[in-house]
């Protein structure tokens, strides 16, 4: 965005490491969007492979997109943080390098934010696609009930549906204000919207616009190897990411607004709706800590 220019409507985050393989089709899918007036930012976290070249080729093409980098992997809650904090719109979408957008996306979500000035974000139903690009299924989002009156119910349906893709919709900035920042561990995602549903309803638009991507690699993007994506510095062996994300999601709720009787019944679900279901998660902290596991 040029110095002293109006901010745009929306901005896209980009945050990025070695992500040369989908990032130029990412990049083309938001410069793509129906909706004009919007900004990518994208952050380049010391990668070593052709994602610099990628992004200067499209920046100079379309004054739209701000490449930043790094020189150095400073760990992707970091850069997911980057992104945020150097755009300028009043609303905000953390955009994956391996997902796509259909043309769609942005002007379904901000429409919907301009019918539901309630509403802290708005996300379009979801569709799979593979690494070849083949379009698979849905992830069963047609009815996800995350607009519902009560922070608790919405918070029940949340642990329910594990619908943590969701973070990837159109957020008012007002409301990523009140949230505390990203957090450097697993599960950061599902802490923020813990934050953000408690202060108010998401909406899920009837538009299929949204393709995150499912491949292999993330698939071996576990334990060990998960924290230290979020920070490479972490002491793995005793960051204890399962326990540790059962805690944040009490302390996501006592951080807001909410009436302590609303706040009590938010709580309750956290047992019964996350960490009852993740207990082999817990056993794993504690057999990583001790050495009996890798």
């Amino acid at each position: 965005m040029t110095r002293g220019a109006p901010a745009p409507v929306l901005s896209f985050g980009l945050p990025v490491h070695n992500g040369e393989r989908f990032l130029e089709g990412a990049l083309r899918a938001l410069l793509a969007q129906d909706l004009e007036d919007l900004e990518v930012v994208v952050s380049d976290n010391g990668s070593t492979d052709g994602t610099q070249e990628i992004c200067r080729a499209v920046a100079a093409t379309d004054a739209r997109v701000r490449y930043l980098r790094a020189e150095t992997n400073r760990g992707g809650t970091w850069n997911y943080r980057r992104v945020l904090e150097r755009s300028a719109a009043p609303l905000f979408s953390w955009a994956a390098v391996d997902d796509l957008w259909l043309p769609t996306f942005a002007s379904s979500c901000v429409r919907a934010l301009d019918e539901r000035p309630d509403a802290v974000l708005a996300m379009t139903r979801a569709r799979l696609v593979d690494g070849d690009g083949t379009v698979t299924d849905g992830l069963g989002d047609a009815d996800l009930g995350l607009d519902a009156d009560a922070a608790h119910e919405r918070l029940r349906r949340l642990f329910r549906s594990q619908a943590s893709h969701v973070m990837y919709g159109v957020i008012r900035r007002s409301a990523l204000a009140r949230a505390r920042p990203l957090r450097p561990m697993v599960g950061d995602d599902i802490v923020l919207l813990t934050e953000l549903l408690c202060q108010g309803p998401a909406v899920v638009v009837d538009d299929r616009a949204f393709l995150q991507r499912r491949v292999p690699e993330q698939l071996s993007l576990q334990g060990q190897e998960q924290v230290k994506w979020h920070a490479p510095s972490a002491r793995v062996r005793f960051a204890f990411p399962q326990t540790r994300l059962n805690l944040e999601l009490y302390r996501a709720v006592a951080t807001t607004r909410l009436p302590l009787r609303e706040k009590a019944r938010c709580w309750t679900q956290i047992v019964p709706g996350w960490v009852l279901p993740r207990w082999r998660g817990m056993a794993r902290d504690v057999a990583t800590a001790a050495g009996f596991a890798g």
